[in-house]
């Protein structure tokens, strides 16, 4: 406006020299003076109104105060007022995008603190999902219609994120003969973890496996058969597979993601190309990708944490190098079975990868599976803080967080550890196998939810927060321990607001509040009223990312 005024001062001098020298007649000099004012004041409208408003809504800001308010103001992509519609119509300018939400519950888009993002993309278009599907027979007909869709000799593939114990109808193992008559004429693979799946004839046939007759493949090295055949290894810089994965997570809630993935999952160039388009939907942040496996290649990390050209947190809004994980030191593979402390020769690069870390900055998030991993690695962070006490300022997270004990949770709390809870848990039909989120709520520690999605958990975030809310692991809809349970507005809080702080990002995103980018989903249903067993049902029918609509359906379409 400044700037319009000393152009208008200008223009208004020169007139005046106009009129002194010419003897305009005053008239046309009046006609220009309002014609100019009409300008500025237009100008000023556009300035001043929002591009976008939400109106009659049900808000969860998911500020301080979990307030909730009618309507929400949107400007250059940022939230500009937040309020009643009485507080926000003084916005409402001749270009204002109006969305009446009719009572729609509204919360900030969903960020998911540990995805395995380019491992999901490159299969994710030959996939069928069946991610929360509890009938046996929807899923087979799922199956069933894919191979409808294509050509016989085409893989069909379900690359993790189910078991077969989330079917109530039918839970048994697949037979051979089954998966052949859902999919005669195309080779079929259901992946659901890293040592076990299911193949048909066709499939059998091509890895070259042997199964005894038997539609179930066990072991990693039989699994990875499948794996060099039909998933991420065939990687491709196509843009549109990366929009269309980008797409699926704006449909379920999603704005934001960490990609926590080793070098082994795809490449991130094309990812970064995407995104210097300046057209993406979705914010990608990620780990530096690099592989300490032995000594030589941990000297070579080491250097690349020191390195100028290599810097912690260079991410923007949209996209960038977080930090380092999921695995920093790959011998150093936690899993909940294990109950054995690592041997020095082990630990000791992973000690020194640690130190580095602390020393010149990076955040650091590690797989923490195993009550002995967390004292172990608690150990080495009392280590470090003495050296490097500003290490509690760099957010260091244990993720997943299995088989820690309350006394664990609150040492690590005291630490300045933070900690990234994923459903994976969730797949486990042994509630022994599930971390103690209400102790980890209770501890004061930095938390927050995602999924470790997808090959052994599902992606969609309304799964976790039903998970966390109900206590219902995949085969249990009875719920397990009460006292570990959270409310919904601690999971809300846990899958926005704390994962943006997890991620040095805070000021930007994950409530909705004046100046921060305008990232939110509107619900189908109410997420503080709908039964605690439903949460895992709410469908997103818009979602907005930086005031961008991303994604919508049905009435909101």
């Amino acid at each position: 406006m400044r700037a319009v005024a000393t152009f208008c001062t200008a223009v208004i001098a020169f007139l005046c020299s106009v009129i002194g020298n010419y003897k305009m007649k005053k008239t046309n000099v009046v006609t220009l003076l309002l014609l100019m004012l009409v300008s500025v004041s237009a100008h000023s409208e556009v300035a001043q109104s929002a591009d976008t408003l939400l109106i009659n809504g049900k808000i969860l800001t998911v500020d301080d105060d979990f307030s909730i308010v009618q309507s929400l103001a949107i400007r250059d992509g940022r939230i500009v007022a937040v309020g009643s519609n009485a507080e926000t119509n003084a916005l409402i300018g001749t270009q204002t995008k109006l969305i009446d939400l009719n009572g729609k519950t509204v919360i900030p888009g969903l960020i998911d603190n540990h995805l395995h993002f380019i491992r999901g993309v490159w299969n994710f278009q030959m996939e069928v999902r069946l991610d929360g599907i509890e009938s046996r027979t929807e899923a087979m007909n799922k199956i069933r219609d894919k191979a409808k869709q294509l050509e016989p000799g085409k893989w069909i593939t379900v690359m993790g994120g189910w078991s077969y114990n989330q079917f109530l109808d039918n839970s048994d193992r697949f037979s051979l003969q089954e998966l052949d008559d859902i999919a005669p004429d195309n080779p079929l693979f259901l992946m659901i973890g890293y040592s076990e799946g299911f193949a048909n004839s066709k499939a059998l046939e091509l890895a070259n496996v042997e199964s005894s007759g038997q539609a179930r493949v066990q072991g990693r090295d039989n699994v990875g058969e499948f794996i060099n055949l039909v998933s991420w290894r065939n990687k491709s810089s196509d843009e549109s597979a990366i929009r269309t994965y980008m797409e699926e997570l704006n449909r379920v809630g999603l704005t934001t993601v960490y990609d926590v993935g080793r070098p082994s999952e795809g490449e991130l160039a094309p990812l970064e190309a995407f995104a210097k388009s300046g057209d993406m939907p979705l914010r990608v942040f990620h780990t530096l990708r690099y592989n300490a496996r032995d000594a030589e290649s941990t000297a070579s990390a080491l250097k690349m944490f020191e390195s100028e050209s290599t810097v912690p947190r260079s991410n923007d809004e949209q996209f960038g190098l977080l930090g380092l994980g999921e695995h920093i030191y790959s011998p150093v593979t936690d899993n909940p079975r294990n109950s054995s402390y690592w041997k020095e020769e082990v630990w000791a690069p992973f000690s020194q990868i640690s130190f580095a870390a602390a020393r010149n900055g990076w955040p650091v998030h590690e797989h923490v599976m195993s009550r002995v991993m967390a004292v172990q690695f608690l150990d080495l962070v009392e280590d470090i803080s003495a050296e490097v006490p500003n290490v509690k300022d760099l957010r260091w997270t244990f993720a997943h967080a299995n088989g820690m004990r309350d006394e664990d949770i609150k040492r690590a709390a005291d630490l300045g550890i933070a900690f990234a809870i994923h459903n994976q848990a969730r797949m486990s039909v042994f509630a022994v196998d599930a971390p103690r989120i209400g102790s980890i709520a209770k501890s004061g520690a930095l938390w927050g939810l995602g999924s470790d999605g997808g090959i052994v958990a599902p992606y969609q975030p309304f799964i976790t927060l039903e998970w966390v809310v109900a206590g219902t692991n995949v085969a249990d809809k009875e719920g397990w321990s009460e006292d570990q349970r959270v409310s919904r507005e601690q999971a809300l809080i846990a899958h926005t607001r704390n994962n943006a702080e997890l991620l040095f990002m805070e000021q930007h995103i994950g409530s909705l509040e004046v100046g921060k980018l305008a990232d939110l989903v509107v619900l189908d249903k109410d997420y503080l009223t709908v039964e605690e067993n439903k949460i895992s049902e709410l469908t997103p029918l818009l979602t907005m990312t930086g005031g961008n609509v991303v994604y919508t359906q049905g009435e909101m379409d």
